[in-house]
């Protein structure tokens, strides 16, 4: 069995990509989340204005 070459920095590379991706898709998802939290904040928002005319 070999050990891994230390100055092969192909592996860290795919690793920091994968890392990269992942992060991503976490804050794309966080994102819709929020906007979609605030969507039904100013819709209860607005039902809350209306009743109170």
């Amino acid at each position: 069995m070999t050990q891994p070459n230390p100055n092969d920095t192909k592996l860290e590379q795919q690793k920091s990509e994968s890392e990269v991706s992942s992060l991503k898709n976490q804050t794309e998802n966080n994102y819709e989340n929020d906007t979609e939290a605030a969507a039904d904040r100013i819709a209860d928002n607005l039902e809350e204005a209306k009743k109170d005319k």
